[in-house]
């Protein structure tokens, strides 16, 4: 199946440009969380998603960016727009998230939050020069995914952002659980500009995003990098 984003909502400051995304999907996209839980019916046992809390510290690796809250001027905005890795990635995300883990590492700075719908939503710096070619980029990460014992399953499918331009990757891990191990598949974006080089991880329990793919497309477009 396919996602498409008709059209993003208006102006350049305050919204986002007009631009499309496309993402194509396999059938199977999102097996089991990373946690290699068996999918109970009540999510929120599942600690992955919901073992969280950073409290006041949330302000070290989130700042508020109202000209990217939607709807505009709304007393209770369902998307908030925020400022994050340091300052220089903006985006709007779903007001009901929740912030489970941050860093401010040099150059490796992260953010990882989590949806009560269940999915969980990462944006991490690369240490990838952003003016190397695509191939050179996506061979590094592809790399990586090796690295840790994963293997990309489905490759190579364009994205739009707000500010940037990326590929879109399915990653498939073997996962330990009591009984036996559980396939994780993530949904895994490289996306560049010409001074910074991210990667967006998506997670989900459930077998596909139909649920909530509204919510992730339209924090997925909304990125603006430098």
């Amino acid at each position: 199946m396919a996602w498409e984003w008709a059209e993003a909502p208006r102006s350049a400051e305050r919204s986002w440009p007009r631009a499309r995304l496309i993402i194509c999907l396999s059938s199977c996209f999102l097996g089991a969380s990373l946690s290699g839980c068996s999918g109970a019916s009540d999510a929120t046992k599942n600690r992955t998603f919901y073992d969280w809390s950073l409290g006041d510290g949330a302000q070290s690796f989130e700042r508020p960016y109202p000209g990217l809250n939607w709807p505009e001027d709304a007393a209770e905005p369902e998307f908030v727009g925020v400022s994050i890795l340091e300052s220089r990635v903006r985006f709007s995300r779903p007001s009901n998230w929740n912030l489970r883990s941050a860093s401010n590492r040099p150059d490796e700075p992260y953010i990882h939050y989590v949806s009560p719908n269940a999915y969980s939503f990462a944006i991490y710096q690369r240490r990838d020069p952003p003016d190397d070619a695509w191939q050179e980029i996506i061979a590094r990460y592809e790399a990586d995914v090796e690295a840790v014992g994963a293997k990309v399953v489905g490759r190579l499918v364009p994205v739009a952002t707000a500010k940037g331009q990326g590929r879109a990757f399915s990653v498939e891990r073997d996962v330990e659980s009591a009984k036996h191990p559980l396939a994780s598949r993530s949904r895994e974006l490289l996306v560049r500009s010409g001074e910074l080089v991210v990667l967006v991880q998506i997670v989900h329990q459930e077998p596909n995003f139909d649920a909530v793919d509204h919510e992730l497309l339209r924090a997925v477009a909304s990125i603006q990098l430098p």
